[in-house]
């Protein structure tokens, strides 16, 4: 499956906005005490928060190995690794809506139908709102600052995992395909979308949900243990819980904002609440790029690794060898 064009231009344009925004943070947070804040970091942490962002990975790989064997889809070790971290170069699309490539993938090369293809990618993306929820959920309960601004997303993210539970109901799945059947375009495609609706409900049923959410949170856990670590290094007085509330709320926030991989969201979250608790914008700022550093960079690096070590078999036009 080729890669599309203007994916590859847009993940390109995202990368010089990227590299804008943070100029421009440096310019109005004073790049002098960004530099000098950075240059006193400790260097033997790059390795934790490697290892942090790596474990975080690592789970959600597992979960990806999981949801391709409960709906029957078997693919080579070898392929699925390749798959799966390739991918991770698309995370700063949209709303990570590049990840969907790998439905396109998983039907090209290895047979398997977007009927379960994009369930799958849609769970992953389900699972990993609802854990990053939870322990926003936890880390509100060590938070000592203001609330202000953060209560209506809050409301929203929560009415997410009511949406689903509702959905697990057949009875509103099936009045949901039958208004959705209603136009010319999905009718054609009925069959599929039962299937699709099915395979999905599979997915987010109670056996599975005990699973994927448990391993979810631990995953972005990893995640926040490193803004945490951060903190640390940089000698800025914000706890455990506090940490784990910036980083929680500031990833939800990013996520709803659709904006590729929460850029300017996040980071612009992350140093408003640690404003809140004190600590001045430019430190704020250096804990910001140090995160995203490893909590998103390093996945594109990744990504990018996987993907040009795979591009071969899995996005050209050439059929899968033997």
């Amino acid at each position: 499956m080729k890669l599309p064009r203007r994916l590859t231009s847009r993940s390109f344009a995202v990368i010089g906005f990227s590299v804008a925004l943070y100029a421009a943070l440096a310019l109005f947070f004073g790049y002098d005490e960004i530099r000098r804040q950075l240059a006193g970091f400790p260097t033997w942490q790059f390795g934790v928060l490697a290892g942090l962002s790596l474990v975080n990975y690592g789970l959600r790989f597992w979960r990806w190995e999981v949801y391709l064997r409960a709906l029957g889809c078997r693919i080579p070790l070898r392929e699925s690794v390749g798959l799966y971290f390739a991918t991770y170069v698309m995370v700063i699309t949209p709303g990570k809506v590049g990840e969907v490539f790998k439905a396109g993938v998983l039907r090209e090369k290895f047979g398997i139908s977007l009927a379960k293809g994009l369930p799958i990618v849609l769970a992953e993306r389900i699972y990993d709102f609802l854990a990053v929820l939870v322990l926003a959920a936890v880390g509100v309960f060590f938070w000592p600052g203001p609330m202000t601004g953060l209560t209506t997303g809050l409301l929203a993210a929560v009415s997410v995992p009511l949406f689903l539970a509702l959905f697990q109901n057949r009875g509103i799945r099936t009045r949901l395909l039958g208004r959705a059947a209603r136009s010319e375009l999905l009718a054609r495609h009925r069959v599929g979308l039962d299937e699709a609706m099915d395979s999905l409900s599979r997915l987010l049923g109670m056996k599975q949900s005990l699973f994927s959410l448990t391993l979810s949170t631990l995953a972005w856990m990893c995640e926040c243990l490193g803004l945490w670590l951060v903190c640390r290094g940089l000698d800025v007085p914000v706890s455990l819980g506090e940490a784990l509330f910036v980083y929680a709320a500031g990833t939800l926030v990013g996520s709803l904002s659709f904006l590729p991989g929460g850029l300017g969201g996040t980071e612009a979250t992350f140093i408003w609440l640690l404003g809140t608790l004190a600590i001045p914008g430019a430190t704020g700022a250096a804990v910001a790029l140090l995160v995203r550093l490893f909590t998103l960079w390093l996945a594109v690096i990744i990504g990018l690794v996987f993907f040009l070590a795979f591009r071969r078999i899995l996005f050209s036009g050439e059929d899968k060898p033997d």
